[in-house]
């Protein structure tokens, strides 16, 4: 594939202007556009994420979903509230939150004492976020699938059964186990 060309954006000194000028191409389904916007911002995206705590693996995962949010609303910026650095790096920081409150959720599934209330978007203590991914590998896909659906993404036992195809006692029960799992290995002791 050809190097998308970004003339016209080097020609307009003023960053901000230029990507206002993305965002509806992007809005269009523009790809090159889109490069361009990663382009200018990505590097910034993924400051914000690191200084707030993710490991590089979970921010590069973070950074990702951040820019496919802006790539699926990019026709909901309204450039009277601010330049597109601005929304965007809000579109970060609520992913942030939201990353962190599944954790929450998730921890406090499993019993572990964890302070509910995070300053401003930092992150949980370290060695906590790496045992309770360290745990959550251990799980199998179903299981991992499951807490996910659940914890992650706030379904319902029965909504996570109609979204896996499967009995809500079979989701129940994998809920039950990847807990007693995560509980197991987090705690070091395995439970009678």
């Amino acid at each position: 594939m050809p190097e998308p060309d970004f003339a016209w954006l080097r020609i307009n000194n003023d960053e901000h202007a230029g990507a206002q000028r993305l965002l509806p191409r992007i809005a269009a389904g523009d790809r090159e556009a889109f490069h361009a916007f990663y382009t200018l911002y990505g590097a910034r995206v993924m400051a914000l994420v690191r200084r707030r705590g993710a490991a590089p693996q979970l921010a590069e995962e973070l950074v990702q979903d951040v820019f496919v949010a802006a790539w699926q609303g990019a026709d909901g910026d309204r450039p009277e509230l601010g330049e597109p650095e601005r929304w965007l790096l809000g579109i970060a920081r609520h992913k942030l939150l939201d990353h962190w409150r599944r954790m929450h959720r998730i921890v406090a599934a499993v019993g572990l004492p964890l302070d509910p209330v995070l300053p401003d978007g930092a992150a949980p203590d370290t060695n906590l976020r790496l045992s309770l991914g360290q745990a959550v590998a251990r799980l199998t896909a179903d299981q991992r699938r499951v807490i996910d659906l659940i914890y992650g993404s706030g379904l319902t036992f029965a909504e996570a059964a109609h979204a896996l195809e499967v009995p809500a006692g079979t989701v129940k029960s994998r809920v039950n186990a990847a807990l007693g799992k995560m509980r197991d290995f987090l705690t070091g002791s395995p439970t009678p």
